[in-house]
């Protein structure tokens, strides 16, 4: 008897618009923030400047004054972080899950578009990811400010080098917003298209890499192109050594093609 070729409907990939928007909040943020440590701490750094190449010690007083932004900064994005991450959530489900519909919808498969328990829980899981991870900016980005203020305090800087080093924090913290959005993006996407494809009946993907136009150092993930696992248990990667979903581990840009059931088989 001949073996039945596998049948598999297309991916669904990260919606790049999403992306774009998500990023452009956080850096708005981001922006507001940067602007404002800038304009404080030079304003603060100039006033001690005369005791910092003296014999005074200004370190209380800029710690002092780091701690106020730090706090007012720490309640801002904590307030920002619920609605962003709530809307990102809602807009990842709508996206993914009218991919999956209209993507299974051409191989004869309805979609469960209600909102499971188990799509629940991973609409829960991600908005609790992109509250920690927002949140976490803030608190990256001015304990980096804090050391660099001390440190030019200890070294006797000018403002001219505090504000050129200001600078390249801003920019590590804008990359850092760039990986966020990119990487939960490609994690929402692939967690809900996943959980929607189950609810349908399909139990099996098949693993699809992708580079996205750049070197990738996983190794392990271009030999698991094109292998086929249980979407509950996931492809086992030999680098981490564990199963391991599309998209799950950072950076991560590949995705799953759902395996069609055949006909008559459930």
């Amino acid at each position: 008897m001949r073996k039945q070729k596998t049948k598999t409907g297309r991916s669904t990939r990260p919606n790049a618009g999403l992306e774009q928007e998500y990023y452009r909040r956080m850096q708005k943020l981001i922006q507001e923030m940067v602007d404002s440590v800038d304009y404080w701490i030079s304003a603060e750094y100039k006033r001690q400047q005369p005791n910092i190449v003296g014999d005074a010690s200004p370190a209380k007083v800029l710690t002092e004054k780091l701690f106020s932004i730090k706090a007012r900064w720490t309640t801002k994005f904590g307030r920002m972080a619920e609605s962003i991450a709530i809307w990102f959530v809602n807009r990842a489900n709508t996206y993914a899950s009218n991919s999956v519909k209209n993507k299974l919808r051409a191989e004869s498969i309805t979609v469960n578009m209600r909102v499971t328990p188990a799509v629940q829980n991973v609409l829960d899981s991600l908005y609790e990811q992109q509250i920690s991870l927002i949140k976490s900016i803030p608190e990256q980005y001015l304990t980096q400010v804090q050391t660099l203020v001390q440190q030019s305090v200890v070294n006797g800087r000018d403002i001219g080098f505090l504000k050129e080093e200001l600078k390249k924090r801003y920019g590590v913290t804008e990359n850092r917003a760039k990986t966020i959005a990119r990487d939960q993006n490609a994690k929402a996407t692939n967690a809900i298209a996943r959980e929607r494809c189950k609810s349908s009946g399909i139990t099996e993907g098949i693993w699809i890499h992708r580079a996205g136009g750049s070197k990738t150092y996983r190794e392990s993930h271009i030999k698991m192109n094109g292998q086929r696992f249980n979407l509950s248990e996931g492809c086992y990667d030999s680098h981490v050594q564990r199963h391991i979903h599309p998209g799950e581990l950072i950076n991560c840009k590949c995705d799953f093609r759902p395996v069609i059931p055949p006909i008559g088989s459930s």
